[in-house]
C-alpha cells in the first residue's frame, strides 16, 4: 500500500486524480491540496509515500517546490507542459504525465513507484508489530520496541536506528521504516533523521537534541520541530 497525496491548484483535475487513486487497491489518498503550503502540512502530520504533483500553481511551481524542500517520497508530476520534463527527471521524479492523463498511463505510472517499493528488499527487511519492530540485520530478525527508538538516520541505501540499548543498521530507505512507525512518536527533522519525539530533551538553533547526539534540523523541517516542541510545553 502506498500513501499517496495530490497536490494541484485545479479542483477538476484533483477531482479527477481521486477517482483514478480509488480504483487502484494499492494506493491510498491521505490528502488532495491546492498548493504546495497546505502540501507541506500533510507531508509533516502524515506518513505520504507517492507525490502526484502539478507544476504550474499559483506562487511556486513544483519544480522550485522540490528544489526548495526536502522531499523524499517519490513524486510524479502531472502536468499541460512539456517543457518540464527535463528538468523534472533531472529531478529524479518517478514519472512525467501529461493532460488529460488517461486511466491506462496513471496506472503504469503508479505500478513503475509500486516496483520501487514494493518489490524491493527493503519492504521485506521490516517487519511490524503492535508496539515493535522486526529489523533484518545481522543475518537475523532483530525485535526493536518502538519506544526505545531515540532516532533514525539515513545513510545511502540503510538506515541506522539508535535505541536505548544500541544501534542496529538495517538495509531499509527511511521513507520505509517511517511508514511503519506510529506518525504521533516520530517527527522528520531532516531529509535524513527521524527523531522520537518522547526522547527530545531539547531544541536549539539548527538542532534537536536527544542524550549526547545533536540532530540536525532542515531549514524546510524547522517550523514542525518548533511547533512541536510548544505543544510539549503547554
Amino acid at each position: 500500500m502506498l500513501n499517496c497525496l495530490i497536490v494541484d491548484d485545479e479542483p477538476l483535475a484533483r477531482r479527477q486524480i481521486e477517482s483514478y487513486v480509488s480504483r487502484i487497491p494499492f494506493l491510498k489518498l491521505v490528502g488532495s491540496v491546492r498548493n504546495t503550503a497546505a502540501a507541506m502540512q500533510v507531508l509533516h502530520s502524515d506518513p505520504v509515500d507517492l507525490i502526484f504533483l502539478d507544476i504550474k500553481m499559483q506562487g511556486i511551481t513544483g519544480i522550485d517546490f522540490l528544489k526548495n524542500n526536502d522531499v523524499f517520497q517519490q513524486v510524479i508530476f502531472i502536468t499541460a507542459f512539456p517543457e518540464y520534463a527535463i528538468e523534472g527527471f533531472e529531478l529524479e521524479v518517478t514519472d512525467y504525465l501529461m493532460k488529460p492523463v488517461t486511466f491506462e498511463r496513471f496506472l503504469k505510472a503508479c505500478e513503475k513507484a509500486f516496483d520501487r517499493v514494493g518489490g524491493s528488499d527493503t519492504i521485506r527487511s521490516i517487519q511490524t508489530r503492535p508496539g515493535f519492530l522486526y529489523v533484518k540485520c545481522n543475518q537475523r530478525f532483530q525485535k526493536i520496541l518502538v519506544g526505545d527508538i531515540l532516532f533514525i538516520e539515513a545513510m545511502l541505501n540503510y538506515v541506522t536506528i539508535v535505541t536505548t540499548s544500541g544501534k542496529y543498521i538495517v538495509y531499509s530507505s527511511l521513507k520505509a521504516i517511517w511508514g511503519s512507525l506510529p506518525p504521533q512518536q516520530f517527527i522528520r527533522i531532516h531529509k535524513s533523521y527521524l527523531a522520537g519525539v518522547a526522547h527530545i530533551t531539547a531544541i536549539s538553533s539548527g538542532h534537536v537534541h536527544i542524550r549526547e547526539h545533536a540532530l540536525p534540523v532542515s531549514r524546510a523541517n524547522k517550523q514542525s520541530v518548533l511547533k512541536m516542541a510548544l505543544t510539549l510545553s503547554t
